[in-house]
Parts: structure tokens; C-alpha cells; sequence
């Protein structure tokens, strides 16, 4: 669009409407840059002024027309100051723009708003967003409309870069339009702001040190949680879980509403989870405080577990690599440790002879029964990449086994009548049965996880 054309048409708007500066720049956003909204307005305005004035010295009466309308419609001081110059004092002041209703000269107020809303929450990032009267959007739909406006760009997108802009100078934040932690919407014209508090995660590994403890709370399956005679009203399968024994040191030190526990893959209630432990991340909701010290917070949860678990490996993560643990849960290396129990007595070369199988060797496993009231019924293929054993007495064995995740490894052990194929009990010929399993390792590759 040329100059004169840009001249025109805000000549045109300003007969029209009481505008401005930012609302009669922002019709011409696409034209020039490094400009303010503003700077485009008040420099049309000048313009406009400078050719009225002009005509003004050879036609007073066209002249102080041209001159009053940007003094009271463009709401520009230098044309009054024009007119007061010349003796001209009965111009009334204009009111609030008719686009933005008066909404781009508190910028500041909405932005002192935000900072207000902020207090008590921390935060390294943030996103502004707007909720905007219909009637706002409407006003300038129908000016762009009534004069072919093809350069201009949304209120929306104005009002969140400039109010944007002030909050993070005030408070030394960032703005981040992909992952911020925090998202700040603010109603306009009343500045009324509701914020959305992004999630925080945090990762580590596990150890759990004693049998009987589930990785998350268990709700009771009698009452589905509500409280019962069989949970003692704790509406809880179990008294307590790896997530229950992390939650509280982590919800204290981020003063966060609650936690969700995200872990990779979950071993057997009745297992111990051992080597370096099962990777996990916990989320904080609404968490207020996100600079926490990593080292007091291993402190204080292993201090906490009394023993029973051990948590290390602490460092702060993101939701993409939540998306990655769960998603190596069945695709990950994983290790047991099994006392396995045979109905007859296996001679030790027959034992010895497993480690010498060919492998990997490919298992296919039906839903174990166990696992029928939450698991689908299907059939699953699984790699056991080698085994172990370590002779006991003549009915007992340790086995180490190192498979895919996924694999129920009881169940490899008994075969689960014929629902896992093969299993240990089919390749030595009798009856075999678990006693105690623990997991010694979960091989996770950390350093091409998303952080």
C-alpha cells in the first residue's frame, strides 16, 4: 500500500470513528517494521496534521475541520495544541476509542493485573492470552469491512504481545509459546486474569526396599475407593505405595495442589526393585515454588521412606520425556532375579543346559489370569534375551534373566496353564513356580531421553 493510500484511508476511519493511536496503526500492522501499533498511528496522525495544517494557512474554514477531527475523533494532543495556538478553545475532548474502548492506554493496568495475579507463584516463563469482548472483536471487524482493510493484524495479537511484553520486563521472565510455565488469560475490557499453571516434572529412579508396597496408590476394589469395612475406610488396597512415600517431601518443597506418578513400567507388588532402580517422573500440579533444591528433596524422601524405598538419579525433566518412559516400558532391557521352585528334582546339567538355549528366545504370553481384571485378553510376543541359574538344593534354583519389558516373568516361570508358551516349566519337564523376584535392573538409555 503506498502513502498516499495509507493517508486516505486513516483520513477516511477518522471521519468515521473515534480512534486511537494503537487501534489506527494496527490497520496498517503489515506495512514497515520494528514499529509499535502506536508509532504507525501517531505518525499517520502527524502526517495528517502536517496537510491539514497546510490547508489550514490557505482555507481556515477547511482547514480547522480537518485539524478539530484528528483533536477530538483521533484523540491527537498536537492538533489540539494546533488549535489552541490559533485561538481555537471549544473542541470537546473525544471519548474512548470506539474500537478498543479506551482498553490500549492501560496496557499497564492489565499488566499490573498479571504481576498482581503472579504473586504468589514462581515462575522462569511465561504466555500472555486474551479473552476479548465480542463486542471489541466486532467494532473492528466492521471497520475493516466497511473500508477494505487487507493490512492490519487481530486486537488479539496486539494485546497479548504488548501486555506480554510489560510483564516479562517487570518480572525477568520469558516468553515461551511452546512449553510455558505458566499461562496467563486475561479478560478484556475488565482485566479480570485466571492463570493456568503449568505442571512441573521431576525424574529419578526408585529402589523399593521391602515387599508388599505397590508402585501407586491401589483404590480398594470392594468400594472403588469411597471407604469400607474390608480398607478400614482408607479406600486403599494397600496402606501405602511408592508414589504415597515420594508424594508428600515433593508436594511440601513445591507447595504443588498434587502429584501424578509416571513410571517405567511397574514391578509386582510382592517384588523388591533393586540395581539402580525403575525410572520415574513425578508431576506436580499447580506446583508454586519450581526452583526446588534436588538434593534436599533426595534427602528429605529418603530420610522420610524410613528405608523402605531409596530415591536418586533427581533432575528435572519435561512431559516429553513422560511420553518416552511410558513408551519404553514394554521396548526397554529389563532384569529379574527369580528363586524358582520345581515340583521334582532337576539334575544339574538339565538346569545348567537353559543357559545354552538359543536366543533371543520368543515368547508368546497370554493375559496372565492374574492380570485378566485390567489387562486386555490378547496374546503377547516377548524376547528373553539370556538366562542364569545358580543351583540351590535339588527342587530350588536363583534364576537371572534378562528379557523385554513386558514380560510377566512368574508366569514365564509356571506357564500359567499353557497361557505362556514356552515357559520354564515346559522346558524342564515339570511343574515350576516363583518364590521371590526382584528386579535388578532397568535399562533405560537417560541420555537420549528429551530433557
Amino acid at each position: 500500500m503506498t502513502l498516499g493510500k495509507m493517508n486516505a484511508s486513516a483520513q477516511r476511519i477518522l471521519r468515521r470513528y473515534t480512534i486511537c493511536d494503537w487501534c489506527l496503526g494496527r490497520q496498517f500492522a503489515m506495512q514497515g517494521y520494528g514499529l509499535t501499533n502506536k508509532d504507525r498511528g501517531v505518525a499517520l496522525k502527524t502526517l495528517l496534521l502536517m496537510t491539514a495544517t497546510e490547508v489550514y494557512h490557505q482555507k481556515i474554514k477547511r482547514g480547522t475541520t480537518l485539524i478539530r477531527r484528528l483533536a477530538e475523533k483521533g484523540q491527537f494532543e498536537p492538533a489540539r495544541a494546533f488549535l489552541e495556538k490559533e485561538g481555537i478553545t471549544d473542541t470537546p475532548h473525544s471519548q474512548d476509542c470506539e474500537i478498543c474502548q479506551g482498553v490500549t492506554n492501560r496496557f499497564h493496568k492489565a499488566a499490573r493485573a498479571v504481576i498482581k495475579s503472579l504473586e504468589q507463584w514462581e515462575a522462569h516463563s511465561i504466555l500472555i492470552g486474551t479473552k476479548i469482548s465480542p463486542t471489541i472483536i466486532e467494532a473492528e471487524e466492521q471497520l475493516r469491512s466497511e473500508f477494505q482493510i487487507t493490512t492490519g493484524e487481530p486486537i488479539k495479537a496486539e494485546l497479548n504481545r504488548e501486555i506480554g511484553k510489560l510483564v516479562t520486563t517487570n518480572l525477568g521472565l520469558t516468553t515461551n509459546f511452546e512449553n510455558p510455565d505458566i499461562v496467563a488469560l486475561i479478560q478484556i475490557p475488565d482485566f479480570h486474569v485466571e492463570l493456568d499453571v503449568h505442571s512441573l516434572f521431576i525424574y529419578g529412579r526408585y529402589k523399593k526396599l521391602i515387599r508388599g508396597i505397590p508402585q501407586t496408590r491401589w483404590p480398594c476394589r470392594e468400594c472403588g475407593g469411597r471407604g469400607c469395612q474390608r480398607c478400614k475406610d482408607t479406600g486403599k488396597m494397600y496402606p501405602e505405595s511408592v508414589e504415597e512415600l515420594i508424594a508428600p517431601s515433593v508436594i511440601e518443597l513445591t507447595q504443588g495442589s498434587d502429584v501424578k506418578f509416571h513410571g517405567a513400567g511397574r514391578e509386582d507388588i510382592d517384588a523388591l526393585m533393586l540395581g539402580n532402580g525403575r525410572p520415574f517422573v513425578i508431576e506436580v500440579l499447580r506446583p508454586r515454588i519450581r526452583s526446588v533444591n534436588l538434593d534436599d528433596l533426595i534427602m528429605q524422601i529418603n530420610e522420610s521412606t524410613k528405608g523402605k524405598i531409596v530415591v536418586g538419579n533427581i533432575r528435572f525433566a519435561n512431559k516429553e520425556v513422560v511420553k518416552r518412559l511410558k513408551g519404553s516400558a514394554t521396548s526397554s532391557k529389563k532384569v529379574y532375579k527369580a528363586i524358582v521352585h520345581v515340583e521334582t528334582p532337576i539334575p544339574q546339567e538339565t538346569l545348567l543346559a537353559l543357559e545354552n538355549l538359543t536366543m533371543p528366545l520368543m515368547i508368546e504370553q497370554r493375559t496372565p489370569q492374574r492380570v485378566l481384571h485390567r489387562r486386555a485378553d490378547r496374546v503377547r510376543k516377548k524376547r528373553v534375551h539370556t538366562i542364569g541359574i545358580v543351583p540351590l538344593n535339588a527342587q530350588n534354583f536363583e534364576l537371572t534373566i534378562s528379557c523385554q519389558g513386558g514380560l510377566y516373568v512368574k508366569e514365564f516361570i509356571s506357564g500359567d496353564e499353557g497361557r505362556t508358551k514356552p515357559s520354564l516349566a515346559e522346558l524342564l519337564g515339570t511343574p515350576a513356580v516363583c518364590q521371590q523376584l526382584d528386579v535388578i535392573d532397568v535399562e533405560i538409555a537417560e541420555d537420549t531421553l528429551p530433557w
